[in-house]
């Protein structure tokens, strides 16, 4: 691979005035792409140093000429079977980082010096290692404290990507179905791995929200994993693509389960009520079929997760 600092030409030149150029020659499957990997200015008390992120780690140098030689000695350990992540799980509290790579249909996370696991979904392999984790004392201190939350990676500037939402199904006495939702390279789709495949919907004025939860719904209830299709739902999405998605939706009467309030909403086929999350500034979708299927799905959840609002 070869790696050249150059000058930032657009942007803001104050808090990033480099990147660093990765063009990949023989390394990986990504032979012939370029990355371009932003330098960011980081203070440390008056002392000013240069930083980049490489799919979730960061090196820091005093000179920024000296970051390519960084990058250089340390990408080659995230390349595994010719290939760079795709996604990264990432424990805030015990402070680890997991890499996880893309093979056909199959998701594999690996471990320092351990065992790598190995699913269709992503879901599963997070399963997997943290059980792994939790047992071998490294993930939280107390039970099941911490979590793994996962990025996906840019594969532009080689930086970390938030999901989009998630496509859930939280069904008491059933197996969990868990999935994030991430927009494509080329900004005109939304995606996620679901049933063997990844599913992808083209982006059409928030409705791509709907459209994929009931993409991945189908390839559920085809697998024999989901019997009703409303069991499906999108979760956490992003504020900018809730408004989108509810500028298509009709306002209805709000319902109110254990003294909190939910606005509900209609798309011609299905009842949507919505639960803010203001700690963690995104929205929950709950549908069904209609305001009493809707109060019924919302009662169970937050039974699940023991809120007792009065």
């Amino acid at each position: 691979m070869k790696l050249t600092l150059e000058p930032n030409t657009s942007g803001d030149r104050e808090t990033v005035p480099f990147h660093i150029r990765v063009d990949i020659v023989t390394a990986t499957i990504n032979a012939g792409s370029a990355f371009f990997v932003p330098v960011d200015i980081r203070y440390q008390g008056m002392k000013k140093c240069f930083a980049v992120n490489i799919c979730g780690w960061e090196l820091e140098s005093g000179r920024p000429e000296t970051l390519p030689g960084k990058i250089s000695h340390f990408l080659p350990r995230l390349i595994s079977l010719a290939r760079l992540p795709t996604y990264v799980f990432i424990a805030r509290q015990a402070g680890g980082i997991y890499p996880v790579y893309t093979i056909g249909s199959e998701v594999f996370a690996t471990t320092p010096g351990g065992p790598v696991f190995r699913h269709v979904e992503l879901a599963k392999v997070r399963e997997y290692l943290t059980d792994y984790l939790h047992a071998a004392g490294i993930l939280g201190e107390k039970g099941l404290s911490d979590k793994l939350h996962v990025r996906g990676i840019n594969m532009k500037t080689l930086g970390l990507r938030r999901p989009i939402f998630y496509l859930k199904k939280r069904v008491p006495g059933e197996i969990d179905f868990w999935a994030p939702v991430f927009e494509a390279g080329d900004g005109k789709h939304i995606y996620a791995y679901a049933a063997d495949e990844r599913r992808e919907v083209p982006i059409i004025a928030g409705v791509e929200v709907l459209y994929l939860r009931q993409t991945v719904a189908s390839a559920l209830k085809a697998d024999n994993r989901l019997s009703d299709s409303f069991d499906l739902r999108p979760d956490r999405l992003f504020p900018e693509y809730w408004e989108r998605l509810k500028a298509t939706l009709k306002e209805t009467d709000p319902i109110t389960i254990h003294g909190l309030t939910l606005p509900t909403y209609e798309n011609g086929n299905a009842v949507i009520g919505v639960e803010a999350r203001p700690d963690e500034g995104r929205y929950s979708l709950f549908m069904g079929k209609n305001t009493d299927d809707l109060r019924a799905r919302v009662a169970v959840d937050f039974a699940r997760r023991g809120v007792t609002v009065q």
